[in-house]
Protein backbone atom coordinates (compact mmCIF):
# COMPACT_ATOMS: atom_id res chain seq x y z
CA UNK A 1 0.00 0.00 0.00
CA UNK A 2 1.35 3.47 -0.85
CA UNK A 3 1.85 5.96 1.95
CA UNK A 4 -1.09 8.27 2.51
CA UNK A 5 -0.86 12.05 2.21
CA UNK A 6 -3.51 14.33 3.69
CA UNK A 7 -4.40 17.25 1.40
CA UNK A 8 -6.52 19.97 3.00
CA UNK A 9 -8.55 21.33 0.09
CA UNK A 10 -10.92 23.31 2.31
CA UNK A 11 -13.51 23.94 -0.40
CA UNK A 12 -14.99 20.95 -2.21
CA UNK A 13 -12.84 20.41 -5.34
CA UNK A 14 -15.82 18.81 -7.11
CA UNK A 15 -18.13 21.74 -6.39
CA UNK A 16 -15.67 24.61 -6.73
CA UNK A 17 -15.84 26.78 -9.84
CA UNK A 18 -12.55 28.66 -9.63
CA UNK A 19 -8.84 28.11 -9.91
CA UNK A 20 -8.48 26.84 -6.34
CA UNK A 21 -10.42 23.65 -7.08
CA UNK A 22 -8.51 22.98 -10.30
CA UNK A 23 -5.23 23.68 -8.49
CA UNK A 24 -6.12 21.19 -5.73
CA UNK A 25 -7.24 18.50 -8.19
CA UNK A 26 -3.97 18.87 -10.12
CA UNK A 27 -2.04 18.38 -6.89
CA UNK A 28 -4.05 15.28 -6.06
CA UNK A 29 -3.15 13.79 -9.43
CA UNK A 30 0.50 14.74 -8.99
CA UNK A 31 0.60 13.20 -5.51
CA UNK A 32 -0.85 9.98 -6.92
CA UNK A 33 1.65 10.06 -9.81
CA UNK A 34 4.44 10.49 -7.24
CA UNK A 35 3.47 7.14 -5.70
CA UNK A 36 1.31 8.23 -2.75
CA UNK A 37 -2.35 7.81 -1.87
CA UNK A 38 -3.90 11.30 -1.59
CA UNK A 39 -6.75 11.88 0.87
CA UNK A 40 -8.43 15.25 0.35
CA UNK A 41 -10.49 16.90 3.09
CA UNK A 42 -13.05 19.62 2.46
CA UNK A 43 -16.24 21.31 3.57
CA UNK A 44 -19.11 20.61 1.21
CA UNK A 45 -22.83 20.79 0.63
CA UNK A 46 -22.66 16.98 0.77
CA UNK A 47 -21.10 14.52 3.17
CA UNK A 48 -19.33 11.18 2.94
CA UNK A 49 -16.19 9.66 1.46
CA UNK A 50 -15.86 9.00 -2.26
CA UNK A 51 -13.11 7.74 -4.54
CA UNK A 52 -12.10 10.11 -7.35
CA UNK A 53 -9.41 10.13 -10.03
CA UNK A 54 -7.42 12.65 -7.99
CA UNK A 55 -7.68 10.86 -4.63
CA UNK A 56 -10.04 9.85 -1.85
CA UNK A 57 -12.32 12.79 -1.10
CA UNK A 58 -13.51 13.23 2.51
CA UNK A 59 -16.47 15.61 2.58
CA UNK A 60 -17.69 17.30 5.75
CA UNK A 61 -21.24 18.46 5.20
CA UNK A 62 -22.07 22.05 6.11
CA UNK A 63 -25.49 23.64 6.43
CA UNK A 64 -26.65 27.14 7.24
CA UNK A 65 -25.26 30.04 5.21
CA UNK A 66 -23.21 27.69 3.05
CA UNK A 67 -26.43 26.58 1.36
CA UNK A 68 -27.57 30.06 0.34
CA UNK A 69 -26.70 31.13 -3.25
CA UNK A 70 -26.11 34.70 -2.05
CA UNK A 71 -23.13 33.51 -0.02
CA UNK A 72 -21.77 31.10 -2.60
CA UNK A 73 -18.75 33.23 -3.49
CA UNK A 74 -18.02 34.67 -0.02
CA UNK A 75 -14.82 33.38 1.49
CA UNK A 76 -15.88 34.63 4.92
CA UNK A 77 -17.49 31.19 5.32
CA UNK A 78 -13.95 29.99 5.94
CA UNK A 79 -14.57 30.71 9.64
CA UNK A 80 -17.20 27.96 9.69
CA UNK A 81 -15.22 25.63 7.42
CA UNK A 82 -12.13 25.32 9.57
CA UNK A 83 -13.25 23.53 12.78
CA UNK A 84 -15.20 20.66 11.17
CA UNK A 85 -12.54 20.05 8.53
CA UNK A 86 -9.81 20.09 11.19
CA UNK A 87 -11.76 17.59 13.29
CA UNK A 88 -12.20 15.31 10.27
CA UNK A 89 -8.47 15.37 9.49
CA UNK A 90 -7.52 14.73 13.12
CA UNK A 91 -9.99 11.85 13.41
CA UNK A 92 -8.70 10.28 10.19
CA UNK A 93 -5.08 10.40 11.33
CA UNK A 94 -5.91 9.04 14.78
CA UNK A 95 -7.99 6.21 13.29
CA UNK A 96 -5.72 5.33 10.40
CA UNK A 97 -2.40 5.80 12.18
CA UNK A 98 -0.62 6.30 8.87
CA UNK A 99 -0.54 9.86 7.51
CA UNK A 100 2.16 12.00 9.02
CA UNK A 101 2.15 14.78 6.44
CA UNK A 102 -0.61 17.40 6.13
CA UNK A 103 -0.38 19.40 2.91
CA UNK A 104 -2.83 22.32 2.90
CA UNK A 105 -3.61 24.95 0.29
CA UNK A 106 -3.59 28.70 0.72
CA UNK A 107 -6.01 29.97 3.33
CA UNK A 108 -6.54 26.46 4.69
CA UNK A 109 -2.95 26.18 5.93
CA UNK A 110 -4.16 26.96 9.45
CA UNK A 111 -6.04 23.63 9.43
CA UNK A 112 -2.79 21.70 9.05
CA UNK A 113 -1.15 23.74 11.79
CA UNK A 114 -4.10 23.27 14.17
CA UNK A 115 -4.24 19.51 13.58
CA UNK A 116 -0.47 19.16 14.00
CA UNK A 117 -0.63 20.92 17.37
CA UNK A 118 -3.63 18.86 18.50
CA UNK A 119 -1.83 15.63 17.61
CA UNK A 120 1.30 16.80 19.40
CA UNK A 121 -0.69 17.06 22.62
CA UNK A 122 -1.54 13.39 22.12
CA UNK A 123 2.11 12.46 21.61
CA UNK A 124 1.84 12.12 17.84
CA UNK A 125 3.90 13.91 15.20
CA UNK A 126 2.48 15.28 11.94
CA UNK A 127 4.23 17.77 9.66
CA UNK A 128 2.19 20.69 8.25
CA UNK A 129 3.14 22.33 4.96
CA UNK A 130 1.18 24.69 2.74
CA UNK A 131 1.08 25.64 -0.94
CA UNK A 132 0.50 29.37 -1.51
CA UNK A 133 -0.65 31.15 -4.65
CA UNK A 134 -2.11 34.39 -3.21
CA UNK A 135 -3.47 35.79 0.04
CA UNK A 136 -7.10 36.56 0.82
CA UNK A 137 -6.28 40.13 1.83
CA UNK A 138 -4.53 40.88 -1.44
CA UNK A 139 -7.29 39.23 -3.45
CA UNK A 140 -10.03 41.16 -1.64
CA UNK A 141 -8.13 44.44 -2.07
CA UNK A 142 -7.70 43.76 -5.79
CA UNK A 143 -11.44 43.19 -6.15
CA UNK A 144 -12.18 46.57 -4.60
CA UNK A 145 -9.60 48.27 -6.84
CA UNK A 146 -11.23 46.68 -9.89
CA UNK A 147 -14.73 47.96 -9.09
CA UNK A 148 -16.45 50.55 -11.24
CA UNK A 149 -19.83 52.28 -11.27
CA UNK A 150 -21.02 49.68 -13.76
CA UNK A 151 -20.87 47.03 -11.03
CA UNK A 152 -23.70 48.66 -9.04
CA UNK A 153 -23.83 50.25 -5.60
CA UNK A 154 -24.84 47.17 -3.60
CA UNK A 155 -22.33 44.95 -5.37
CA UNK A 156 -19.56 47.44 -4.63
CA UNK A 157 -20.71 47.66 -1.02
CA UNK A 158 -20.59 43.87 -0.74
CA UNK A 159 -17.01 43.64 -1.99
CA UNK A 160 -15.93 46.42 0.41
CA UNK A 161 -17.56 44.53 3.28
CA UNK A 162 -15.69 41.41 2.19
CA UNK A 163 -12.42 43.36 2.29
CA UNK A 164 -13.12 44.61 5.82
CA UNK A 165 -14.05 41.11 7.05
CA UNK A 166 -10.96 39.65 5.42
CA UNK A 167 -8.61 42.14 7.03
CA UNK A 168 -10.13 41.83 10.50
CA UNK A 169 -10.93 38.11 10.72
CA UNK A 170 -9.53 36.01 7.90
CA UNK A 171 -6.06 37.46 7.37
CA UNK A 172 -4.90 36.51 10.91
CA UNK A 173 -6.09 32.94 10.28
CA UNK A 174 -4.21 32.76 7.00
CA UNK A 175 -1.10 34.21 8.61
CA UNK A 176 -1.25 31.49 11.26
CA UNK A 177 -1.14 28.82 8.57
CA UNK A 178 1.96 30.22 6.89
CA UNK A 179 3.86 31.03 10.08
CA UNK A 180 3.13 27.67 11.69
CA UNK A 181 3.93 25.40 8.73
CA UNK A 182 7.24 23.59 8.36
CA UNK A 183 7.51 24.60 4.70
CA UNK A 184 5.69 26.94 2.31
CA UNK A 185 5.59 25.92 -1.36
CA UNK A 186 5.12 28.50 -4.12
CA UNK A 187 5.22 28.39 -7.90
CA UNK A 188 6.16 32.03 -8.50
CA UNK A 189 8.76 34.48 -7.22
CA UNK A 190 6.08 37.18 -7.00
CA UNK A 191 4.22 35.04 -4.45
CA UNK A 192 7.39 34.56 -2.42
CA UNK A 193 7.95 38.31 -2.33
CA UNK A 194 4.37 39.01 -1.34
CA UNK A 195 4.41 36.49 1.52
CA UNK A 196 7.65 37.92 2.90
CA UNK A 197 6.37 41.50 2.62
CA UNK A 198 2.98 40.68 4.12
CA UNK A 199 3.91 38.32 6.93
CA UNK A 200 7.69 38.60 7.37
CA UNK A 201 7.92 34.81 7.12
CA UNK A 202 10.99 33.12 8.55
CA UNK A 203 9.85 29.64 7.53
CA UNK A 204 11.45 28.26 4.36
CA UNK A 205 9.64 29.26 1.18
CA UNK A 206 10.47 26.93 -1.71
CA UNK A 207 9.60 27.38 -5.36
CA UNK A 208 8.60 24.19 -7.18
CA UNK A 209 7.15 23.49 -10.65
CA UNK A 210 3.49 22.68 -11.17
CA UNK A 211 1.05 22.03 -14.00
CA UNK A 212 -2.62 22.15 -14.92
CA UNK A 213 -5.09 19.35 -14.33
CA UNK A 214 -5.68 19.03 -18.07
CA UNK A 215 -2.04 18.02 -18.49
CA UNK A 216 -2.88 14.78 -16.63
CA UNK A 217 -5.97 14.10 -18.73
CA UNK A 218 -4.69 13.19 -22.19
CA UNK A 219 -5.23 16.61 -23.79
CA UNK A 220 -8.02 17.53 -21.36
CA UNK A 221 -10.59 14.94 -22.31
CA UNK A 222 -12.87 15.31 -25.31
CA UNK A 223 -11.58 17.46 -28.15
CA UNK A 224 -15.04 17.91 -29.66
CA UNK A 225 -15.56 21.61 -30.21
CA UNK A 226 -18.57 23.17 -28.46
CA UNK A 227 -21.02 24.66 -30.98
CA UNK A 228 -20.32 28.18 -29.79
CA UNK A 229 -16.73 27.95 -31.07
CA UNK A 230 -17.12 25.30 -33.79
CA UNK A 231 -19.68 27.10 -35.92
CA UNK A 232 -17.81 30.43 -36.25
CA UNK A 233 -14.55 28.69 -37.10
CA UNK A 234 -16.20 26.55 -39.74
CA UNK A 235 -17.31 29.77 -41.44
CA UNK A 236 -13.82 31.29 -41.27
CA UNK A 237 -14.55 33.75 -38.45
CA UNK A 238 -11.74 33.81 -35.87
CA UNK A 239 -12.70 32.86 -32.31
CA UNK A 240 -11.53 34.64 -29.16
CA UNK A 241 -11.80 32.66 -25.91
CA UNK A 242 -11.30 33.82 -22.34
CA UNK A 243 -11.49 31.49 -19.32
CA UNK A 244 -11.79 33.42 -16.08
CA UNK A 245 -13.93 34.03 -13.02
CA UNK A 246 -16.27 36.98 -13.18
CA UNK A 247 -15.03 39.14 -10.34
CA UNK A 248 -13.59 42.69 -10.40
CA UNK A 249 -9.92 41.71 -10.33
CA UNK A 250 -10.19 39.59 -13.48
CA UNK A 251 -10.86 42.52 -15.84
CA UNK A 252 -13.69 40.95 -17.82
CA UNK A 253 -15.29 44.38 -18.20
CA UNK A 254 -12.01 45.64 -19.70
CA UNK A 255 -12.10 42.79 -22.22
CA UNK A 256 -15.68 43.60 -23.19
CA UNK A 257 -14.76 47.24 -23.82
CA UNK A 258 -11.76 46.07 -25.87
CA UNK A 259 -14.03 43.84 -27.96
CA UNK A 260 -16.42 46.74 -28.52
CA UNK A 261 -13.50 48.83 -29.80
CA UNK A 262 -12.49 46.02 -32.15
CA UNK A 263 -15.98 45.75 -33.56
CA UNK A 264 -16.17 49.50 -34.16
CA UNK A 265 -13.06 49.24 -36.33
CA UNK A 266 -14.68 46.53 -38.47
CA UNK A 267 -12.67 43.54 -37.19
CA UNK A 268 -14.59 40.29 -37.63
CA UNK A 269 -14.60 37.87 -34.69
CA UNK A 270 -16.67 35.74 -32.38
CA UNK A 271 -15.88 35.73 -28.66
CA UNK A 272 -16.67 33.16 -25.99
CA UNK A 273 -16.17 33.94 -22.30
CA UNK A 274 -16.11 30.89 -20.04
CA UNK A 275 -16.36 31.00 -16.27
CA UNK A 276 -18.70 31.74 -13.38
CA UNK A 277 -18.54 34.34 -10.65
CA UNK A 278 -20.52 37.01 -8.81
CA UNK A 279 -20.37 39.50 -11.71
CA UNK A 280 -21.53 37.09 -14.41
CA UNK A 281 -24.97 38.69 -14.79
CA UNK A 282 -23.50 42.21 -14.69
CA UNK A 283 -21.05 41.35 -17.47
CA UNK A 284 -23.83 39.87 -19.62
CA UNK A 285 -25.73 43.14 -19.26
CA UNK A 286 -22.59 45.11 -20.11
CA UNK A 287 -22.05 43.04 -23.27
CA UNK A 288 -25.60 43.87 -24.36
CA UNK A 289 -25.13 47.60 -23.69
CA UNK A 290 -21.91 47.56 -25.73
CA UNK A 291 -23.66 45.94 -28.69
CA UNK A 292 -21.75 42.66 -28.39
CA UNK A 293 -24.62 40.27 -27.70
CA UNK A 294 -24.66 38.87 -31.25
CA UNK A 295 -20.91 38.21 -31.42
CA UNK A 296 -20.04 37.38 -27.79
CA UNK A 297 -21.25 34.34 -25.85
CA UNK A 298 -20.83 34.52 -22.08
CA UNK A 299 -21.20 30.87 -21.19
CA UNK A 300 -20.82 30.88 -17.42
CA UNK A 301 -19.47 27.78 -15.71
CA UNK A 302 -18.49 24.77 -17.82
CA UNK A 303 -17.10 21.53 -16.32
CA UNK A 304 -14.13 21.42 -18.71
CA UNK A 305 -12.94 24.61 -20.44
CA UNK A 306 -10.14 22.85 -22.34
CA UNK A 307 -12.18 22.04 -25.50
CA UNK A 308 -12.98 25.75 -25.82
CA UNK A 309 -9.27 26.57 -25.67
CA UNK A 310 -8.34 23.76 -28.05
CA UNK A 311 -10.53 25.26 -30.77
CA UNK A 312 -9.81 28.96 -30.18
CA UNK A 313 -7.72 31.24 -32.38
CA UNK A 314 -6.79 33.63 -29.57
CA UNK A 315 -6.87 33.24 -25.79
CA UNK A 316 -7.22 36.46 -23.78
CA UNK A 317 -6.46 36.89 -20.08
CA UNK A 318 -7.40 40.48 -19.15
CA UNK A 319 -6.67 40.24 -15.40
CA UNK A 320 -6.02 43.32 -13.31
CA UNK A 321 -4.45 41.06 -10.67
CA UNK A 322 -3.67 37.36 -10.51
CA UNK A 323 -1.75 36.99 -7.26
CA UNK A 324 0.45 34.37 -8.90
CA UNK A 325 -0.02 32.86 -12.36
CA UNK A 326 -3.07 31.55 -14.17
CA UNK A 327 -4.10 27.94 -14.70
CA UNK A 328 -6.15 29.06 -17.68
CA UNK A 329 -3.04 30.55 -19.25
CA UNK A 330 -1.16 27.27 -18.75
CA UNK A 331 -4.01 25.35 -20.35
CA UNK A 332 -3.99 27.78 -23.28
CA UNK A 333 -0.28 27.16 -23.78
CA UNK A 334 -0.94 23.42 -23.70
CA UNK A 335 -3.78 23.79 -26.20
CA UNK A 336 -1.53 25.64 -28.65
CA UNK A 337 -3.54 28.84 -28.91
CA UNK A 338 -2.02 32.31 -29.31
CA UNK A 339 -2.11 34.25 -26.03
CA UNK A 340 -2.81 37.91 -25.23
CA UNK A 341 -2.53 38.57 -21.49
CA UNK A 342 -2.02 41.25 -18.88
CA UNK A 343 1.55 41.93 -17.84
CA UNK A 344 0.90 41.43 -14.13
CA UNK A 345 2.08 39.26 -11.20
CA UNK A 346 3.28 35.79 -12.28
CA UNK A 347 2.16 36.01 -15.91
CA UNK A 348 5.50 37.43 -17.17
CA UNK A 349 7.24 34.62 -15.25
CA UNK A 350 5.44 32.11 -17.49
CA UNK A 351 5.51 33.77 -20.92
CA UNK A 352 7.77 36.20 -22.77
CA UNK A 353 6.26 39.21 -24.48
CA UNK A 354 6.51 38.94 -28.25
CA UNK A 355 7.65 35.31 -28.15
CA UNK A 356 5.12 33.10 -26.38
CA UNK A 357 2.46 35.80 -25.80
CA UNK A 358 1.61 39.44 -26.27
CA UNK A 359 1.54 41.18 -22.90
CA UNK A 360 -0.39 44.39 -22.30
CA UNK A 361 -0.87 46.92 -19.53
CA UNK A 362 -3.63 45.70 -17.18
CA UNK A 363 -6.83 47.71 -17.29
CA UNK A 364 -6.11 49.37 -20.64
CA UNK A 365 -8.95 48.45 -23.00
CA UNK A 366 -7.39 50.30 -25.94
CA UNK A 367 -4.06 48.48 -25.66
CA UNK A 368 -5.79 45.15 -25.09
CA UNK A 369 -8.02 45.63 -28.14
CA UNK A 370 -5.06 46.64 -30.29
CA UNK A 371 -3.10 43.52 -29.25
CA UNK A 372 -6.05 41.22 -29.98
CA UNK A 373 -6.57 42.89 -33.34
CA UNK A 374 -2.89 42.49 -34.16
CA UNK A 375 -3.02 38.74 -33.50
CA UNK A 376 -6.28 38.30 -35.41
CA UNK A 377 -4.90 40.18 -38.41
CA UNK A 378 -1.53 38.41 -38.61
CA UNK A 379 -1.80 34.62 -39.13
CA UNK A 380 1.98 34.22 -39.06
CA UNK A 381 2.21 35.94 -35.66
CA UNK A 382 -0.68 33.85 -34.39
CA UNK A 383 1.04 30.65 -35.48
CA UNK A 384 4.38 31.70 -33.98
CA UNK A 385 2.85 32.58 -30.61
CA UNK A 386 0.97 29.29 -30.53
CA UNK A 387 4.11 27.26 -31.38
CA UNK A 388 6.24 29.02 -28.76
CA UNK A 389 3.45 28.60 -26.24
CA UNK A 390 3.40 24.84 -26.74
CA UNK A 391 7.18 24.73 -26.35
CA UNK A 392 6.91 26.76 -23.14
CA UNK A 393 4.34 24.36 -21.76
CA UNK A 394 6.47 21.32 -22.56
CA UNK A 395 9.56 22.89 -20.98
CA UNK A 396 8.02 24.37 -17.84
CA UNK A 397 4.83 22.52 -16.97
CA UNK A 398 5.65 18.84 -17.22
CA UNK A 399 3.50 16.61 -15.03
CA UNK A 400 6.56 14.47 -14.27
CA UNK A 401 8.51 17.49 -13.03
CA UNK A 402 5.52 18.42 -10.86
CA UNK A 403 5.18 14.93 -9.37
CA UNK A 404 8.94 14.56 -8.87
CA UNK A 405 9.11 17.89 -7.02
CA UNK A 406 6.39 16.77 -4.61
CA UNK A 407 8.01 13.36 -4.14
CA UNK A 408 11.38 14.95 -3.32
CA UNK A 409 9.81 17.49 -0.99
CA UNK A 410 7.87 14.86 0.92
CA UNK A 411 10.98 12.67 1.15
CA UNK A 412 12.94 15.52 2.73
CA UNK A 413 10.22 15.68 5.36
CA UNK A 414 10.54 11.96 6.04
CA UNK A 415 7.67 10.54 3.94
CA UNK A 416 8.43 8.32 0.95
CA UNK A 417 6.15 6.40 -1.44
Amino acid sequence: MPNKIVLVAGADPLEGIGGHSRYVRAHGRAVRRAGFEPHLFCASSQGGVIETEFGVLHRTRLGGLHQLPRFKFWKHLLVWHLPPVARAVESFILTDGGPRLIHAFGRYGCVGVAVSRALRRRGLHAIPLVSAYDTMAREAQAKVHGLSAAHGFFRRLGFRAELLWTRLILDPLERRGYVGSRLVLVNYECVRRHLVQSYGLRVEIRKIPYSSESAFLDQGGSLDAPDVVRQPRSSGTPVIVSVSRHDPRKGIDVLLHALARLRMTGVQFRACLVGAGPLLAAHRRLATRLGLADVTAIEGFVPDPYPYLRHADVFVLPSLEEGSGSLSLIEALQAGVAVVASNVDGIPEDVVDGESALLVKPGDAAELGAAIGRVLGDPALRQRLAHCGRETFAARFSVDAFANALRETYAELGVTP
